[in-house]
């Protein structure tokens, strides 16, 4: 009875994770792309990212005031009410509303991860959170089907505004099942003094690791090029003559083609390591780049769009499972959390800045040049791709303070 109840906590709340994230950075761009919007105003859906990028500035808040659990399930019930007034913005046609709206959930939804990731930890003993790990990625991803498929399609047979009032309504079903099923773990506190000190040893440590520069380089460069392209898929499948409808269908079948990619490239890697497919994965991934240069030269019709679309999730999914375990192994034991997320901080940086710059440099060059140009920024990880390091980042050799640390992994 307990593990049904945890699965249905575990599912649900991934779920009204990775929901917000759908709204502000799928569906909004998808009716952003069917409004006519120009290409800086799509691209600029990117800089929401910068919420979550920044929220460790504010996530000793959610420790010191409250409980996890209780900002876990009022985020979600304040996420699912800005989601039925965006829905009304739409349909009274304001503009600027509609962007102070998104803005103000993506602030929402980072304070919501923090809750969450956190209430996960400490509501589940080690055992359990391995257990239910994979429950969460594909909550999260079930999520993102419905965001850009489900919701898009949805659109396009009725309207917009019934779409985004749809996941208002689903984010406050979240809500009101989470408020029913979540446990109450008990709360432990911690001395915002200790945590400073702790994160800034830690940081620390982290660029002492060999090779430091090239690391961050790397995670850096890694997905530049696809994000780009990625950021002006919609606008060019939209001047290409593929609709609404027929979009959110693609977007549906291509999230479940990347993830069948990242079943894939994990398999490989678990078989015969990081350092034997680094390279050709991280080559898989950039190739696909030009794909894209195909669609926007040949225009070709829905089924033959459709097979390139797929194709290009198929190497992202590749590409991003052997970016998971580089980004991890990259992480010692000891500094596991506080590595992890400071590595994905420089991943999301270099993200949210390339996606937000595709916009303007896709109406100044034009489609096929613009994806030639996301195709040129992928070389420099596919040079780095063959001299960053490749095995398991060595053991720290740290202060004492810094077992400290500990509590903040656990």
């Amino acid at each position: 009875m307990r593990s049904r109840r945890t699965l249905l906590w575990t599912s649900s709340s991934y779920f009204g994770e990775g929901l917000p994230w759908s709204f502000l950075h799928q569906l909004a761009t998808e009716f952003l792309t069917a409004s006519g919007a120009s290409k800086t105003q799509i691209s600029s859906t990117s800089l929401f990212h910068f919420a979550v990028t920044l929220k460790f500035l504010w996530s000793p808040v959610v420790d010191l005031f409250g409980t996890r659990r209780r900002w876990l399930v009022d985020a979600q019930v304040v996420l699912g009410i800005g989601m039925l007034i965006t829905a009304a913005i739409v349909a009274g046609g304001n503009p600027g509303l509609f962007w102070l709206a998104l803005a103000l959930l993506s602030v929402v939804h980072a304070t919501h991860d923090i809750a969450c990731d956190g209430f996960y930890l400490s509501a589940l003993g080690e055992r359990e959170r391995a257990l239910f790990s994979g429950v969460r990625n594909a909550a999260f991803r079930a999520a993102t089907i419905v965001g850009s498929s489900l919701l898009v399609v949805l659109a396009g047979r009725t309207s917009w505004t019934l779409a985004f009032a749809s996941a208002g309504a689903l984010m406050l079903l979240v809500a009101l099942l989470n408020a029913r099923t979540l446990p109450h773990p008990p709360e432990q506190r911690r001395a915002v003094g200790l945590e400073r000190n702790a994160f800034a040893t830690a940081y620390r440590s982290f660029l002492q690791q060999p090779q430091a520069a090239r690391v961050l380089a790397f995670l850096f460069f890694y997905r530049l090029g696809d994000i780009m392209m990625f950021a002006m898929a919609k606008p060019l499948l939209k001047e290409i003559g593929v609709g609404t409808t027929e979009r959110g269908v693609l977007n549906g079948a291509g999230i479940v083609l990347s993830v069948l990619g990242s079943v894939a490239g994990g398999a490989l890697l678990a078989r015969q390591g990081l350092a034997r497919w680094l390279v050709p994965m991280t080559y898989v991934q950039s190739f696909a780049i030009p794909l894209y240069i195909v669609l926007a030269v040949s225009r070709p019709g829905l089924p033959l769009v459709g097979a390139i679309v797929l194709l290009e999730q198929l190497a992202s999914g590749i590409g991003g499972s052997a970016h998971a375990v580089f980004l991890m192994q990259r992480t010692s034991r000891r500094f596991t959390a506080s590595h992890f997320a400071f590595a994905t901080a420089v991943v999301s940086v270099g993200s949210t800045l390339s996606g937000f710059a595709s916009g303007p440099l896709d109406e100044a060059l034009g489609h096929p040049a613009f994806f030639t140009l996301a195709f040129v920024a992928s070389w420099p990880s596919l040079v780095l791709a063959h001299f960053v390091p490749k095995d398991v980042v060595p053991k720290d050799v740290v202060p004492e303070e810094a077992v400290a640390v500990r509590r903040l992994d656990t």
